[in-house]
């Protein structure tokens, strides 16, 4: 067991409550989910989150296996997200879903929210296939590793304003722009790798 994976598994070392730093109304229920489900520790498992638990939020839920850098793939997609993209991204690769111009960005993003841990609060342009151009307010959440399974992030995706409709295209573009960032300290710190 390497020292980051101890970590993982040691109870919080802040007392801070990650619902404090939650604003959005619509992103709160699934940080009060996983915050009571953590119990004392850092993070909860991947066992621990039963999608049905939450399934009044469940619609724009989305659980994202982290397998590389380069590879993240949604392993669930909630019906709202599917509706708004105009396809159901489950099994897709969401850095290849990105934008060319912001994937290293979120590439890291996702990855430190796995490697710190830490939360982050994202806040960014989608273009769906339909052209709309929306903004969208997302949380990310890191889950404990469990034997034998992908690193995950449980994430929940709150759509904040229709910008203007460009040309209809086969596919949505995620995080066509990226418009701010706010990592959450779930007890770990921040990373220092990229602060925003």
């Amino acid at each position: 067991m390497t020292e980051k994976d101890d970590k993982k598994d040691s109870p919080k070392s802040t007392s801070c409550k990650i619902t404090e730093q939650i604003h959005n109304p619509a992103l709160k229920p699934l940080c009060e989910f996983w915050d009571e489900v953590r119990g004392d520790r850092l993070l909860p498992h991947t066992s621990d989150v039963d999608p049905s638990q939450i399934a009044y939020i469940l619609k724009d839920i989305a659980i994202l296996d982290v397998i590389d850098p380069m590879n993240i793939q949604y392993r669930l997609a909630g019906t709202g997200i599917a509706e708004r993209m105009g396809e159901d991204p489950t099994g897709n690769n969401l850095i290849e879903m990105t934008a060319p111009e912001t994937r290293a960005t979120v590439s890291k993003i996702l990855s430190l929210i796995v490697s710190h841990p830490v939360g982050a609060i994202a806040t960014y342009e989608n273009v769906y296939s339909t052209g709309k151009r929306a903004v969208v307010q997302s949380l990310y959440l890191p889950l404990q590793k469990a034997e034998g399974r992908s690193v995950r992030i449980v994430s929940v995706h709150s759509q904040e304003a229709t910008l203007t409709y460009e040309d209809e295209q086969a596919h949505s573009t995620v995080a066509a722009k990226i418009l701010e960032l706010k990592w959450i300290d779930l007890g770990a710190g921040i990373p220092d790798e990229m602060l925003a």
